[in-house]
């Protein structure tokens, strides 16, 4: 059944009954109409307060019935936040999945709208969850010069760390040897790897002989047998042995610690 002709047959008959109401104060004396007229402010004002009442506050004290404050979810399991956000009468959807050096993996690192907001029953909080640390697999970094090095590590999301000069007998000089930790291991992204770099061959510490007194060819062979590198200077005329000049002066002096492919000075001769 329509309600249309019942509002309209409503309507009519407050008309009616406000027009007779207009008619009847119309044939009252005007003392008794100063005499109603308060009384009649007065109902005005009940009837606005009646209606005001029932069409703003009440609808008001309704709507927030309605609001909850968003959970805080940061930090829980996404079973824990499935549970929260239930009991709120609230929804919950998972946007991401994004690494997270701060929160386990399978955890809320983010929320929207954040806790506390005031939300409607049945609206939904997004939420982004842990997948753990980032993790990057270290590169295989022996026999590489070092600037490629560190082209590899800033590849893989690493950084250089320590660099360790240490002596190789297989691994040529500026070149990587290996690192620590070692290559495939799995490590936090942007973590320092310490790098082992070659100085190359390690260089045999031997004792200068003495070669004052000796032949110059003599006393040359016993420095090239040693792997030193020999300068000789001859100074004025030169002094003459059996076969050949005779050294004078050495530098490094006899007893002096010295290494291969250091330098020898051999002074032969006197003014």
């Amino acid at each position: 059944m329509s309600l249309r002709p019942i509002a309209r047959d409503a309507r009519g008959r407050a008309g009616e009954a406000a027009r007779r109401l207009g008619d009847s104060i119309g044939r009252l004396d005007p003392r008794a109409v100063r005499v109603l007229m308060p009384a009649s402010a007065v109902l005005a004002a009940v009837v606005c307060a009646a209606l005001i009442a029932n069409f703003v506050v009440m609808p008001i004290i309704v709507r927030r019935g309605d609001l909850v404050a968003a959970p805080d979810l940061v930090g829980v399991s996404l079973a824990e936040a499935q549970r929260v956000v239930a009991e709120a009468g609230l929804n919950l959807r998972v946007t991401d999945e994004r690494p997270d050096p701060s929160q386990p993996g399978g955890r809320i690192v983010r929320q929207s709208p954040e806790a506390g907001v005031d939300v409607k029953r049945g609206r939904t909080v997004s939420v982004s969850v842990s997948a753990g640390i980032d993790r990057k697999a270290v590169p295989s970094l022996a026999g590489l010069p070092m600037r490629q090095a560190e082209l590899e590590l800033s590849r893989a999301g690493l950084a250089v760390g320590d660099v360790i000069e240490v002596s190789s007998d297989r691994v040529d000089r500026g070149r990587v040897i290996g690192s620590t930790p070692g290559p495939g291991t799995l490590v936090a992204a942007g973590e320092e790897i310490t790098v082992l770099l070659s100085l190359g061959r390690r260089r045999a510490e031997l004792v200068m002989p003495s070669l004052v007194g000796r032949e110059v060819t003599e006393a040359r062979a016993v420095v090239e047998r040693l792997g030193l590198v020999v300068e000789v200077v001859t100074y004025g005329r030169a002094k003459r042995g059996p076969s050949g000049d005779v050294v004078v002066m050495q530098d490094p002096p006899a007893g002096a610690r010295v290494a291969e492919g250091d330098r020898v000075t051999l002074r032969v001769g006197r003014d």
